[in-house]
């Protein structure tokens, strides 16, 4: 996940694509999201260690600009970020050339 940067390099925050998996196992996209720089860790029971939260607190730069939502993803839901596919097996069930 080293690609999902706070910032870039004149300070902004860096936009990326998500696709995720929902709770209700359908799937969502949003097309401009960033991390979070308004509720940082220990702001409103936010954690901030993802070894304890396990979810990425996003802004939905599509939203209105008066309201721009905060949303969180769980770690485990995420499927792509920038059109980058996400392994949570670890290699795990990787097929092994013949």
């Amino acid at each position: 996940m080293a690609w999902l940067r706070a910032d870039d390099s004149r300070g902004q925050p860096s936009i990326h694509s998500v696709k995720y998996r929902k709770l209700d196992h359908t799937i969502g996209y949003k097309a401009r999201v960033s991390k979070s720089f308004r509720h940082l860790p220990g702001a409103s029971k936010f954690k901030g260690d993802l070894k304890e939260a396990h979810e990425f607190l996003f802004v939905n730069h599509d939203e209105p600009s008066d309201s721009k939502k905060h949303f969180r993803i769980k770690i485990d839901l995420l499927i792509e970020v920038d059109g980058h596919i996400i392994d949570h097996t670890n290699g795990e069930y990787a097929t092994t050339r013949i």
